[in-house]
């Protein structure tokens, strides 16, 4: 079940993401839907009006669980306990750069955007701020839907440790992949400086990648961690 509403919340994210002609590719879905229930009301075939009734409601249907896949970035994540490790990993040095993949709101160059599963670089600088550094890259849906070229490149998010409100391991599902994960919940700021709770999520490709990058989050709540973060100063 996990995994078809994985496939599920795919198939959504691209619909209401990917343009063909600049037009967005669920308003597509819904002319196709309608044309084909005035079609059949038009043609007298038996069962017109309930061929009709059911493209209507499926476009419904699929407009209902889209607002619903939005709210939740189009991921599906399922919270889990893992046993914790007898020695935690060590935390991420400044000059350390994890590769994975990241889900939430991203902002760049005063642009704004909900990006789901993107490639991306996980990184703690010396204040202590964590940087996501993500690249949203060209794709085909459907061989002709694709993402407007003036969202491709970079994206970043920045969670300052006063920000981060809390860390919850589990798994993320997306499309057919199942993939160990964090839900970072933390509180970012609107364009009017308002304060906002939300979540964002980091997928890894291993446990052991996930525990290290909540070993280094958890550091900003009194978590444990192997050794110090900072290098000893040479006497």
């Amino acid at each position: 079940m996990h995994r078809f509403i994985g496939h599920l919340y795919r198939l959504l994210y691209l619909l209401d993401n990917t343009f063909f002609f600049e037009v967005r590719m669920r308003s597509w879905l819904n002319w196709v839907l309608v044309t084909c229930a005035l079609l059949g009301l038009l043609i007298h075939v038996p069962g017109r009006f309930h061929v009709a009734l059911s493209l209507l409601a499926l476009m419904l249907l699929l407009s209902l669980l889209s607002r619903y896949a939005r709210r939740r970035y189009y991921v599906h994540f399922v919270p889990e306990t893992p046993e914790p490790p007898e020695d935690p990993p060590p935390p991420l040095w400044p000059h350390d750069k994890l590769l994975h993949h990241a889900t939430g709101h991203f902002e760049v160059e005063g642009k704004e955007g909900n990006w789901t599963r993107l490639i991306a670089y996980y990184r703690t600088f010396e204040t202590r701020e964590h940087a996501i550094m993500a690249r949203l890259t060209p794709i085909r849906f459907l061989r002709i839907g694709e993402f407007p070229p003036h969202h491709l490149g970079m994206w970043y998010q920045f969670v300052t440790p006063e920000n981060l409100l809390d860390v919850t391991p589990g798994r993320i599902y997306f499309g057919g992949k199942e993939e160990p994960a964090l839900r970072l919940r933390y509180r970012r700021f609107n364009e009017k400086g308002k304060p906002l709770e939300d979540v964002f999520y980091l997928h890894f490709e291993t446990d052991e990648d996930r525990a290290r990058v909540q070993s280094d989050l958890l550091l900003d709540q009194g978590g444990p961690a192997r050794r110090p973060w900072r290098p000893p100063i040479p006497q």
